[in-house]
């Protein structure tokens, strides 16, 4: 083998160490959540056993694959502060994971605005702003009815 040859092997294993491997770890570090299909409405349930008020609901239908509708809320809290929560429910755990992959594969100020998701059963929930602290006070709430129904 010459020189040349040593070094294009060692840059495809020095790529596949780079890629590949922080990949694979992510996947089993964060598995899929189990998909159920959760009854009621998640995010309407936790405002309301949060004693957050709920100003306004819209139902609305994302445009990715699989998903079948939600609702967007307006929530506000008695010190002020405001939130955007949408719950879009998903005909399959594939097409719900592809639309976390979609959101994740979005930088932050590159059209996409810093929020959150959680995952509950067939919803996919998304919040913003993440660091609201609206969502702060739905979230162990929200991930309680995640583990509950799995």
């Amino acid at each position: 083998m010459t020189l040349s040859k040593n070094g294009e092997i060692g840059l495809a294993v020095l790529l596949v160490v780079l890629f590949l491997i922080p990949s694979l770890m992510l996947g089993l570090l964060y598995g899929e959540a189990p998909y159920h299909v959760v009854p009621g409405e998640p995010v309407k349930e936790a405002a309301d056993s949060a004693g957050i008020s709920v100003v306004s609901v819209k139902g609305t239908l994302w445009n990715v694959t699989g998903a079948l509708g939600g609702k967007t809320y307006v929530f506000t809290d008695p010190e002020g502060d405001a939130a955007i929560i949408a719950a879009q429910a998903f005909d399959s755990a594939d097409s719900r994971d592809a639309a976390v992959r979609l959101y994740n594969a979005n930088a932050p100020g590159k059209g996409k605005q810093v929020s959150s998701l959680i995952v509950v059963g067939q919803y996919l929930i998304y919040a913003t702003p993440a660091n609201s602290p609206i969502f702060a006070k739905l979230a162990p709430a929200l991930q309680q009815a995640a583990k509950a129904q799995s």
